[in-house]
C-alpha cells in the first residue's frame, strides 16, 4: 500500500520490506488468496463464518442456470449473509456491479437452503440438520429474515477512484459495502508478509465526527448494534464479566407479545424452570436447574416458549434480555459496555 511502510527490526536496525504483487510472487486468486480467507475469515472482518466458497448453483425463475461463481459466502454473528468478492492485485472498475449482482442473488437464500449449501461445504457425512445447528450456534438469532440484505466485502490489492467513489455512494445510500485492501511484502530475509487493512468505510471514523443524524447513519448504526448484541455471550465470556456459577433468573421481557402471560405462568408453576447458573463456555453457558443440563441461551428460551405455548416462537427472540442477575441486570445490559 502506498501509504504504508513495513520494516523488519533487529535492535537499532530497521530494514524496509519491499512491496510485492501476488502475480510477481507467483500466487493465484483462488488457490492462495481465497484459501487465506477461508482459513482466516477475520481477513474480511471480525465475526464472519465461511458458509461456502466458489458457489455457482444459481437458477432463474424459468429454470435456467447461471454460470457466475461467488468467491466466498459468509455469515456474521447477527445472522446476516456476507458476500465476498476477491481480486488478485488491482480490482477492475466493474467489481462493484459484479458484487451487487451476487448480493442480489444471495438475498434469495432461505435458512434451509443455506444449511444445505453449508453441509456440502463441510463435506463428509454432515447432514443439513447438523449444518443448520452449526449455523445457529454461530449466529443464535439467524432466520430467513436476518439473512438479507447481504453485506458486501471487496478485497483487492488496490482500488481505483471509480470503485472507491461507487462504494462510497452505495454505503452512503444504505448498502453496507466494505473495501479491504491487502499488500504482500518481501522481507530482507526472503519471507513474504501479508498486510490487510479496511479502506472503506474508514474504521471508527464516526467516533471522531459530530453531525446531524441521518437515516443512513442511523441504519448503519443499527447494523453495528445488531452485531454487538449478537455477540453478547462472546463478550461476556471474553471479559469474564460473570463468574462461573452466577445465579440467573429467566424473566419474560415486557415487549414479548407472544402469549406473554402463558409463558410467565409456565415458569411460575415450577420454580426450577426460571433458575439458571452461568458458565463461561460458549457451547453451554446456561445450566438450567429444571433439567440439570447446560444449554445455549437462545435454544433454551425457544424450548421454554414452545413448552409454555405449545408452538414454536412466532417472532425473533432476543435471549440476552431474558436472563437477569440478582440485581435485575440483563445479560444485554452487562455486555453492552464491554468492548
Amino acid at each position: 500500500m502506498a501509504d504504508e511502510l513495513v520494516f523488519t527490526v533487529q535492535g537499532a536496525t530497521a530494514t524496509p520490506a519491499k512491496p510485492l504483487s501476488l502475480t510477481n510472487a507467483g500466487l493465484l486468486e483462488r488457490q492462495h488468496l481465497q484459501q487465506w480467507v477461508i482459513d482466516y475469515p477475520e481477513l474480511i472482518g471480525a465475526g464472519v463464518k465461511v458458509v461456502t466458497f466458489e458457489f455457482g448453483k444459481w437458477v432463474t425463475a424459468g429454470g435456467s442456470t447461471q454460470a457466475d461463481r461467488l468467491d466466498v459466502l459468509g455469515l456474521d454473528r447477527s445472522g446476516r449473509l456476507v458476500v465476498v468478492e476477491l481480486k488478485r492485485d488491482r480490482a477492475p472498475d466493474t467489481v462493484t456491479m459484479q458484487a451487487i449482482n451476487y448480493a442480489a442473488m444471495a438475498s434469495r437464500f432461505s435458512l434451509d437452503a443455506l444449511a444445505e449449501v453449508h453441509a456440502a461445504h463441510l463435506g463428509g457425512t454432515t447432514t443439513s440438520a447438523e449444518a443448520l445447528t452449526q449455523l445457529r450456534e454461530w449466529a443464535e438469532g439467524v432466520s430467513d429474515e436476518t439473512l438479507g440484505p447481504p453485506r458486501i466485502v471487496l478485497m483487492a490489492s488496490d482500488f481505483g477512484p471509480t470503485v472507491t467513489n461507487t462504494a462510497l455512494f452505495l454505503f452512503q445510500n444504505g448498502i453496507e459495502i466494505r473495501l479491504v485492501r491487502y499488500q504482500l511484502y518481501r522481507t530482507a530475509a526472503g519471507e513474504n508478509v501479508l498486510s490487510v487493512t479496511q479502506l472503506l468505510p474508514v474504521p471508527d471514523a464516526e467516533a471522531f465526527m459530530v453531525r446531524p443524524r441521518s437515516s443512513v447513519t442511523t441504519q448503519a448504526a443499527s447494523h453495528v448494534a445488531g452485531e454487538r448484541r449478537a455477540a453478547a455471550v462472546q463478550r461476556l465470556i471474553a471479559h469474564n464479566a460473570l463468574p462461573d456459577g452466577t445465579a440467573l433468573t429467566i424473566v419474560v421481557p415486557d415487549l414479548v407479545d407472544q402469549d406473554r402471560d402463558a409463558i410467565r405462568a409456565w415458569l411460575d408453576a415450577d420454580s426450577s424452570r426460571a433458575r439458571v447458573r452461568w458458565h463461561n463456555d460458549e457451547k453451554g453457558p446456561a445450566e438450567w436447574e429444571h433439567d440439570g443440563q447446560r444449554h445455549r441461551i437462545l435454544p433454551l428460551i425457544r424450548h421454554i416458549v414452545t413448552a409454555a405455548t405449545g408452538q414454536p416462537p412466532r417472532a425473533q427472540l432476543w435471549p440476552p434480555n431474558w436472563y437477569r442477575t440478582s440485581d435485575e441486570k440483563t445479560l444485554h445490559q452487562i455486555a453492552e459496555p464491554l468492548p
